[in-house]
């Protein structure tokens, strides 16, 4: 009797812990609009007057995925969707965008409204998260924002097996997650590959986490498929964007980038400050000799990525340097990884 008063109790504090977690998530985002157990992941969608929310996992966890407030569409509540256009600091006038990952759509949607002329595809695994987006997140597609349903390497790879001569001027790597990044899409081969799709002139952005001892690894592994890497790191969160450019694409320096980021913003006019993304611009950060660059056979992401990482963003500011802008310039050196 005493065991199963126990084991009673037991599952009781469980689906306590449960509800409670669902409710605190829900205080804070809002009513659970939407929920999904897909073959990939358990979606939920938050709903707090006009503003929809996405996240991905447990349902604790912290990280959001999208946040759109639908009666505000320019608006852009996540800090990691304006640092994504940090590409086109590169290349101002892209003909052909590669988006690996949906969510709710933000980034795409955004660069289709403010580059209408652009061609741009979008990768998306999970067959539910375009469904998603299309119902709760005021995304839609036409004739030149596509989304295809399959793995991006696999996508990527298949342009390759049929030699198409259209490459991309951009290439926006966000398939990644807090809680689970695919290793496979982190990879020096995964990046070869990406290169033989990217223009020569063209650039490649990631969304990564820099508080993690994976950050350092990808830097690595980035520098040993293009030779160079630049950062602009979040001012407020934990994201930032990994940049390499084509072999024929210039590097920048901060002067540069903010010369780039005012004709960007008359140019294209975007709600969000341009300027302040430049601002967050970092050229020259490099990896320790030690780092190791991650491979098809060695890729330990998840490992890496739950081990803090010994450098801070303060000393990365630092590494940078605290010198007046005028003097600031690309670190040229070529990579030792």
């Amino acid at each position: 009797m005493d065991k199963l008063v126990l084991k009673l109790c037991f599952c009781a504090a469980i689906v306590w812990q449960a509800t409670t977690a669902g409710t605190a998530a829900g205080a804070r985002w809002g009513r659970l609009v939407h929920k999904r157990d897909s073959l990939y992941q358990v979606i939920y969608v938050y709903k707090q007057g006009t503003v929809v929310t996405l996240r991905f996992g447990k349902q604790p966890a912290e990280q959001l995925q999208s946040q759109v407030d639908v009666s505000n569409l320019r608006q852009h509540r996540l800090e990691y969707t304006k640092i994504a256009f940090c590409g086109m600091l590169y290349k101002p006038a892209p003909r052909r965008i590669l988006v690996l990952g949906l969510g709710g759509g933000v980034i795409p949607r955004e660069m289709h409204h403010y580059f209408p002329t652009t061609l741009i595809d979008v990768v998306e695994i999970d067959p539910e998260i375009p469904k998603i987006a299309r119902e709760f997140f005021c995304f839609a597609e036409d004739d030149r924002l596509k989304v295809h349903i399959a793995d991006g390497r696999m996508f990527i790879r298949e342009r390759i097996r049929r030699k198409v001569e259209d490459k991309y001027d951009i290439v926006i790597l966000d398939a990644f997650n807090s809680e689970y990044i695919p290793f496979h899409l982190t990879t020096k081969e995964f990046l070869e590959e990406v290169k033989e799709v990217l223009a020569d002139d063209g650039v490649v952005v990631a969304n990564v986490f820099y508080n993690n001892r994976l950050f350092e690894a990808q830097c690595a592994t980035f520098l040993a498929v293009f030779g160079r890497c630049q950062v602009f790191f979040g001012s407020y969160t934990n994201n930032a964007m990994l940049v390499s450019p084509g072999q024929k694409c210039q590097t920048l320096t901060i002067r540069e980038a903010m010369k780039q980021a005012n004709i960007l913003q008359h140019k294209a006019n975007p709600a969000f400050d341009m300027l302040a993304v430049s601002k967050q611009f970092r050229p020259s950060i490099r990896p320790a000799p030690s780092v190791k660059v991650l491979t098809d056979d060695r890729a330990p992401v998840n490992r890496l990525q739950k081990q803090k990482r010994r450098r801070t963003e303060q000393q990365d500011n630092e590494t940078a340097g605290k010198r007046k802008e005028a003097d600031l310039t690309v670190d040229n050196t070529p990579s030792p990884y």
